[in-house]
Order: structure tokens, then C-alpha cells, then sequence
């Protein structure tokens, strides 16, 4: 089982990437990853999801965060000679 580490972020600190984003809306919510994150001179930033949504958020809404964890190298596997 991978390892997963989960946290809470402002928008502003998104960066395009393989990480599950988790955004909550009115209706229905979001879970997938930033594939585009580009702030706007006006404060906002214009998120393009996996998924196909792309919205313009506060860069102070803060969003979920899943990551899976680096896996710790495995030794190698031997097998006993018969």
C-alpha cells in the first residue's frame, strides 16, 4: 500500500503536477490534477484541471492536496537455488 500525505493549501501555492487536488463546490466537487495553474494580475488564479474544469479562483482559496509519498527503495529479492 502507498503511503499518501494529504494537506491543506492556498491556491496561490498550486503547482502543476501529479498531485489529486480536491476543490469543493456548490454541487459537486473536483478531484483530480492541475495540469495548468497561472496567476492573474487582477488576484486570481486560473486553474485547468485533468478533468477538464478550468476555473479562476481566489488565490486565497484553499484547496486539498493528495500526494503519494517517494517509495523507500526495496532490497533486491533472492532466490534460495534448488
Amino acid at each position: 500500500m502507498t503511503a499518501r500525505k494529504a494537506r491543506i493549501i492556498p491556491t496561490s501555492a498550486l503547482k502543476p503536477g501529479l498531485a489529486t487536488i480536491i476543490l469543493r463546490l456548490p454541487g459537486r466537487t473536483i478531484r483530480s490534477c492541475a495540469l495548468m495553474v497561472q496567476a492573474q494580475p487582477q488576484g486570481g488564479v486560473q486553474v485547468a484541471f485533468a478533468s477538464g474544469d478550468v476555473l479562476t479562483l481566489s488565490a486565497r482559496t484553499m484547496v486539498g492536496s493528495i500526494e503519494q509519498a517517494p517509495r523507500s527503495p526495496q532490497p533486491p529479492r533472492t532466490r534460495s537455488a534448488s
